[in-house]
């Protein structure tokens, strides 16, 4: 157990300095969230796990669980979307959180409207 959560920890932190040397990609605009349509990916997509928390996902009304999440900042949290989370602290996640027709801005879209359904922000 330590091994993984010492992973996890490794992983996310990796994330961070990943993109934080502009290594998250040739985009260089900022995203801006659209709850509107990042609930339509909810109910689409993201629900099946999200709602009640299958397989260690954030159950949307598990507000300690977005706020840790939150911590991580929007950037670490997309990147961590888009290409899943094999080994989490909880459980685990498929790349794009197994949305194949999902862009990268749906998927910021879905995290801006669970992250407010749970009452969080996350900074940058």
């Amino acid at each position: 157990m330590r091994k993984i959560l010492a992973l996890s920890i490794a992983i996310v932190i990796g994330m961070a300095l990943f993109i934080s040397c502009g290594g998250g990609g040739s985009k260089s605009a900022k995203l801006v969230g659209n709850a509107e349509n990042g609930k339509d990916v909810y109910d689409r997509v993201c629900i099946a796990c999200h709602m009640t928390g299958v397989a260690g996902a954030a159950a949307l009304d598990n507000k300690e669980r977005w706020e840790e999440n939150a911590a991580m900042g929007m950037k670490a949290l997309h990147l961590a979307v888009i290409n899943g989370v094999p080994d989490g602290k909880y459980g685990v996640m498929a790349e794009r959180g197994s949305c194949t027709d999902c862009s990268d801005q749906d998927l910021y879209d879905a995290i801006v409207y669970m992250l407010g359904e749970a009452n969080v922000t996350a900074g940058e």
